[in-house]
């Protein structure tokens, strides 16, 4: 599959994306899937011919080459750029509207006024024969002439319409790479924040319960110290992988920061929370961190896991920190267990 393959339609470009993703058996997350997409659709060539050659190469196209590929041409400078770009192109495409509009309404008003000079000329009584069809033929010109331009009108229509999906999909990845963790492939601090926000409003709206998860690695610096900086980045993506599985829809999993993630439950009691809890912490102490390509077994891991549910009317720093302190506790009682509070 390379970049010059042509593709129908948006659907078509998701299969394919997808089915080099899986053919690479690299982790589809946003920044995986959005090199490769821009891969496919030719969208940046440098990122295009750099894929091709990695693919004819395999070993060398791991997730951590595909982060920094990313970083380098779809990153945050460089989706600037595009974001930019989208931007004037839209601008662009309104202005062309605008134009098409005003073209139209002009025409519009000189048929209008054409037609009724000609009605004049039929309503006169002295009008001859000869008058009334000159009359007639400069009607039907004018009319076929408008049509015309009604014609050309819609085609140009059509057109923009397309350029503003095409930058309203640009500026959707945007968006969304700007609330996604790069490593992990999660929500970041930031979409973190806007969800509770959002949770914490619907809850104190509804009334419906609302649980928070504070969850850190245990001893996830000497894993570092030990292994690597990139052996700890496998175990943060490990990690994220378990908590997305084994959460439902509704639910927000985010990186907080460093080797800390969190965790937000709407509709979820305090009792199901710990329930949920307790599944991620043995799902996670089943999981074995292995080096795709050397094979070797960096042994199994465990989190701690802090928990509280949301109080009606409190403020959401209050709720942040309970569940930090909970999870401070858990750290203090010999870690690989849940505290609630």
């Amino acid at each position: 599959m390379t970049a010059t393959t042509k593709i129908a339609n948006p659907r078509d470009v998701a299969h394919n994306v997808m089915a080099l993703i899986n053919e690479l058996n690299l982790q589809p997350t946003p920044q995986v899937y959005h090199v490769f997409y821009s891969y496919l659709t030719n969208e940046v060539p440098e990122l295009s011919q750099l894929i091709k050659v990695l693919i004819r190469n395999t070993q060398e196209l791991d997730e951590e080459t595909v982060f920094r590929i990313y970083h380098k041409y779809l990153g945050t400078h460089a989706m600037q750029q595009h974001l930019n770009q989208g931007v004037e192109g839209l601008q662009a495409a309104v202005e062309r509207v605008e134009e098409a509009v005003h073209s139209v309404m002009r025409d519009t008003e000189q048929f209008c006024t054409e037609f009724d000079t000609a009605s004049q000329r039929l309503l006169l009584d002295d009008i001859t024969l000869e008058d009334a069809r000159t009359v007639s033929r400069s009607l039907s010109d004018t009319s076929n002439k408008a049509r015309g331009c009604y014609g050309d009108f819609n085609g140009n229509l059509e057109e923009y319409h397309s350029e503003v999906r095409r930058v309203r999909t640009e500026l959707e990845m945007v968006r969304r790479d700007a609330m996604t963790d790069t490593l992990t492939g999660i929500a970041n601090r930031k979409n973190f924040d806007t969800s509770l926000r959002d949770a914490v409003t619907t809850t104190m709206e509804s009334g419906a319960p609302l649980s928070l998860l504070m969850i850190d690695i245990d001893h996830f610096k000497d894993f570092n110290d030990n292994f690597g900086h990139r052996a700890g980045d496998g175990v943060l993506k490990a990690v994220a992988r378990v908590l997305v599985s084994s959460t439902k829809g509704a639910d927000t999993v985010a990186r907080y920061g460093g080797e800390e993630f969190a965790v937000i439950l709407p509709d979820t009691a305090k009792e199901n929370a710990e329930k949920l809890a307790n599944k991620l912490r043995e799902n996670v102490a089943n999981q074995r961190i292995i080096n795709k390509k050397t094979g070797k077994d960096f042994g199994k891991l465990t989190v701690s896991i802090g928990l509280t549910a949301y109080h009606l009317g409190e403020n959401i720093l209050e709720f942040v920190d309970r569940a930090d302190q909970a999870l401070y506790l858990a750290k203090q009682e010999g870690r690989n267990a849940c505290i609630v509070q």
